[in-house]
């Protein structure tokens, strides 16, 4: 069985490297980012199972990284960090878990990924996954089609 791929996007790079070293050691595949834009393109570039992204980001919060993460992939995984004490509050899209930062220890890193991936919506079957992803691109190119005619 293949690893559990996960991408963290904070924009404290020390973060990143903290969570990535504590779930690389916890047997997980981790990619990291310090921007909402680079963490979707990463999330484009390949299959990701968890998203862990943090609720303050300059430019694009993390709520609107979550959105665009779950329209791309809609059985994604995700692990919202909030250091700060007001509200969460969402649009439609909202985290299977939130993580409260500082940390309390490393493992409450790890036990948040897996009770994500566990909450999460179970997979489609591979080709369901593919089909859904073509309608997606086949519907961002309508437009660009369009107005080629």
């Amino acid at each position: 069985m293949s690893r559990a791929r996960v991408l963290v996007v904070d924009d404290e790079a020390e973060v990143c490297d903290l969570v990535a070293r504590t779930l690389t050691r916890a047997g997980f595949e981790v990619l990291s980012a310090t921007s909402g834009e680079a963490g979707l393109g990463l999330l484009d570039a390949g299959p990701i199972d968890c998203l862990i992204v943090d609720k303050h980001l300059p430019g694009m919060h993390g709520g609107e990284v979550m959105a665009q993460a779950r329209q791309r992939l809609p059985r994604l995984a995700v692990v919202l960090i909030s250091g700060h004490p007001e509200p969460l509050s969402f649009d439609d899209a909202r985290p299977d878990v939130t993580l409260s930062k500082p940390f309390r220890s490393l493992a409450t890193i790890e036990e948040a990924v897996v009770q994500a991936l566990a909450a999460a919506p179970p997979s489609a079957p591979v080709v369901e996954t593919l089909k859904e992803r073509l309608t997606q691109v086949v519907a961002e190119l309508a437009p660009l089609r369009r107005k080629r005619d």
